[in-house]
C-alpha cells in the first residue's frame, strides 16, 4: 500500500492523472462520490455521509440523472466533469441558506424545535438551486460514434455539488454504463455508474400523463429578468419557463391574465394574449388548460362574500352576476371556437370555507349556467360543498383525514378528485419544503395514485414575492407574509420550485424530485391497470400516506425497480 500511495504522491508532484484509487487506499488530492439525486446534499455534506448510488433503473424514455458531491477541491482553480454520452447535461448546485424550519401545522415555527419531523434544523445551507454550466461534446471519433459531454466549473469553491442530466437513453440500450471523470489540476477521479434500462414507456408529458400544475406569475418572469410586460421578449421568456415546466412533466397551464378593462371600464377579454398563452402551452406538451379565477374574496382572505374578479360587485348582486356572466360567456365562446371542452377546467373561487358555502354555490351555479359541460375545479374541502362543483381538490392531509367522504363524492356525485400542498401541511406530511426529505414531493404523486387521485396542484411555481424584496436565492420564504403563525411567513421553498436564471429560469432540486415522482405516477398507474393489487402493495413497501412512508433512497430504488420488472413481464 506505501508503494501505491508513493506512486500517487509522485503523480500528483508530476502533474499526472491520478485514476481510481483501490479500495481502503488513502487519496491524494480531492475526493468525489456519486450520491442520489433524491437526497439533499448540504452545504458541509462529505462523500462519507451521502446516500451513495452506483446503479438505477429508469423506462425506455426516462430520465437518468446522478449527484456528484467532491470535497477537498483547491478553490479558484478549475474542475472539470466529463462523461462518455452524448447529449447529457451538467449542473451547478447552488446552496440556499435556510433560516427558520416549517411548523408542524405549517408555516414557519413559532418557536425553534415545535417540528420534529423536519429532515434538518435550520440554520442550514441546502443545495437546491440547478444552475446549468455550458457544455462541449467532444467525439473522437471521424463518425461521431463514441462521444463525451464536458463541462467545467470555473472557481470551485473546497466543496461542489454538481449534478449530471441525461433526458433518456440512447436508442436500443438495455444495460451501460456511464464513466463519470471529475478533474482538478493533474488529478482525476473516475466514478463508475451503471443505467438498467428497461422495456417500458412512459406516456409523453401531455394528455395521458398524470395530471399536474404548477401556478406560473407572468409579471415575475418580466420583472425578474427586466422584461417589459407583453414585449416579444417577455413572451419568449413566458415560453422559457413553460418548457422547464413541461420537462418537469407539467400538463396542465393556468390560463391567467387574458382578462382586462377597456376604456369603457368594462372587464374583457384579450383574445391576442388568451391566443398566445393557449399556444405556448399547446407546443410546451401541457394539453389540459385551468381558467383563471372568475371571483375572489371581498375582503381579506376567509371573509364570507365573493366579488367578481377586477370589479368590486359582490357575485351575489345583479351588477356582480352580471360581470361574472359576461366573464364566463366569453371563455365559453373561446372554448367552443377552438375545441378546447376536453381541455378545460374552470376554476370558480380560490380556497373557500365553510362560512362560503352559500355564496359559493350561487357563484358557482352562474359560472356553470353560463360554461355548460366544463368541469369546475377548486381548492376545496368542506364537504357541505357537495353538488357545487365537478372536481375535489383539498390538500393532501384533508384528503386523507376525510378519505371516505370524498370517496363517496365520487360515488354518489360523480366528481373526481385532485389535491395540493401550499404553505400547509407541514410537521411529517408530504409538502415539498426545503427542510423536509427530498423523497417527499417525489412520493406524493405515488400515494395520488395508490388513492385514485386525478392530479396533483401547487400555487408557487416562481411566486416569489417581489413586493417583499424576495430574492429565493438568498430567501426561501418571505421576510412576512400575512398568513398563520403571528403573521410570520410561508415555510422554506413555498414560494417557488424554479429559479429566475441568468437568461431564462433554472430548475431546483425540489422540480427534478416531483418530476421523477410524477413519472413513477404514470408507471403505477400502468401497472394497477393490469394488475392493481400487486402495484398498491408494491406502493405500499415505500408509501402507506402522506404522513406515512419510509425515506429511504434505497427502499425508493428497490420498489421502482420492481415496479419496471413488473410492467416488462408478460400480461395475459
Amino acid at each position: 500500500m506505501r508503494g501505491y500511495v508513493m506512486f500517487c504522491l509522485a503523480a500528483w508532484m508530476a502533474g499526472m492523472t491520478v485514476c481510481r484509487a483501490a479500495e481502503g487506499m488513502p487519496v491524494v488530492g480531492f475526493r468525489a462520490a456519486l450520491a442520489d439525486p433524491l437526497a439533499w446534499l448540504y452545504a458541509d455534506s462529505t462523500i462519507d455521509g451521502v446516500e451513495r448510488i452506483s446503479e438505477i433503473d429508469v423506462p425506455s424514455n426516462g430520465v437518468i440523472d446522478v449527484n456528484v458531491l467532491v470535497n477537498g477541491l483547491e478553490p479558484g482553480k478549475p474542475l472539470t466533469l466529463s462523461a462518455p454520452i452524448g447529449g447529457g447535461e451538467w449542473y451547478r448546485m447552488r446552496a440556499v441558506p435556510v433560516m427558520r424550519n416549517t411548523g408542524v401545522r405549517g408555516f414557519l415555527e413559532k418557536n425553534p424545535g415545535d417540528n420534529p419531523h423536519v429532515a434538518r434544523r435550520a440554520p442550514f445551507e441546502v443545495f437546491d438551486v440547478l444552475e446549468p454550466l455550458p457544455v462541449t461534446t467532444v467525439a473522437p471519433n471521424p463518425d461521431g460514434a463514441a462521444s463525451t459531454v464536458m463541462a467545467t466549473v470555473p472557481s470551485p469553491a473546497e466543496t461542489e455539488a454538481i449534478r449530471f442530466r441525461l433526458d433518456r437513453a440512447p436508442e436500443g440500450t438495455k444495460r451501460f454504463p456511464i464513466l463519470i471523470r471529475v478533474a482538478q489540476g493533474g488529478i482525476t477521479r473516475e466514478l463508475p455508474f451503471t443505467v438498467n434500462v428497461h422495456a417500458v414507456a412512459l406516456p409523453p408529458v401531455g394528455k395521458d400523463s398524470f395530471k399536474y400544475t404548477n401556478w406560473m406569475d407572468f409579471g415575475s418572469m418580466a420583472a425578474s429578468h427586466g422584461l417589459k410586460m407583453w414585449s416579444e421578449e417577455h413572451w419568449a421568456m413566458i415560453e422559457k419557463y413553460v418548457r422547464l415546466a413541461a420537462r418537469g412533466r407539467q400538463n396542465v397551464g393556468l390560463v391567467r391574465d387574458v382578462f382586462e378593462k377597456d376604456a369603457a371600464g368594462n372587464v374583457v377579454l384579450n383574445n391576442e394574449r388568451f391566443t398566445r398563452v393557449l399556444d405556448i402551452y399547446t407546443r410546451a406538451g401541457l394539453w389540459y388548460l385551468e381558467g383563471s379565477h372568475l371571483a375572489g374574496f371581498t375582503g381579506g382572505w376567509g371573509s364570507p362574500a365573493f366579488k367578481t374578479s377586477f370589479t368590486t360587485n359582490v357575485t351575489t348582486t345583479v351588477p356582480g352576476a352580471l360581470a361574472l356572466s359576461k366573464m364566463a360567456r366569453a371563455y365559453m365562446a373561446e372554448i367552443d371556437a377552438r375545441g378546447l371542452r376536453e381541455r378545460w377546467y374552470q376554476h370558480v373561487a380560490d380556497e373557500p370555507g365553510g362560512k362560503n358555502v352559500a355564496e359559493y354555490r350561487i357563484t358557482a351555479g352562474i359560472v356553470r349556467r353560463y360554461m355548460p359541460g366544463i368541469r369546475t375545479v377548486d381548492a376545496v374541502e368542506e364537504p357541505s360543498f357537495a353538488g357545487a362543483l365537478d372536481v375535489w381538490c383539498p390538500k393532501v392531509d384533508a384528503f386523507q383525514r376525510h378519505r371516505a367522504q370524498y370517496d363517496s363524492f365520487r360515488t354518489n356525485f360523480g366528481d373526481r378528485v385532485w389535491c395540493y400542498t401550499c404553505c400547509i401541511p407541514g410537521g411529517k406530511w408530504m409538502n415539498r419544503t426545503m427542510d423536509g426529505e427530498l423523497l417527499r414531493p417525489a412520493l406524493i404523486p405515488w400515494v395520488a395514485v395508490m388513492w385514485d387521485i386525478d392530479g396533483f396542484l401547487h400555487w408557487g411555481y416562481n411566486r416569489w414575492q417581489r413586493n417583499q424584496g424576495q430574492d429565493p436565492f438568498k430567501e426561501p420564504y418571505p421576510k412576512k407574509w400575512g398568513g398563520s403563525n403571528d403573521g410570520h411567513s410561508l415555510p422554506p421553498g413555498d414560494t417557488h420550485i424554479v429559479y429566475p436564471g441568468t437568461d431564462g429560469p433554472w430548475p431546483s432540486v425540489r422540480l427534478e424530485a416531483t418530476r421523477a415522482g410524477m413519472e413513477d405516477a404514470d408507471l403505477i398507474a400502468a401497472l394497477r391497470r393490469r394488475d392493481k393489487a400487486l402495484a398498491d402493495t408494491l406502493v405500499q413497501r415505500i408509501a402507506r400516506g402522506f404522513d406515512d412512508y419510509d425515506p429511504s433512497c434505497k427502499m425508493y430504488r428497490e420498489v421502482r425497480r420492481d415496479i419496471l420488472r413488473a410492467l416488462e413481464t408478460p400480461h395475459n
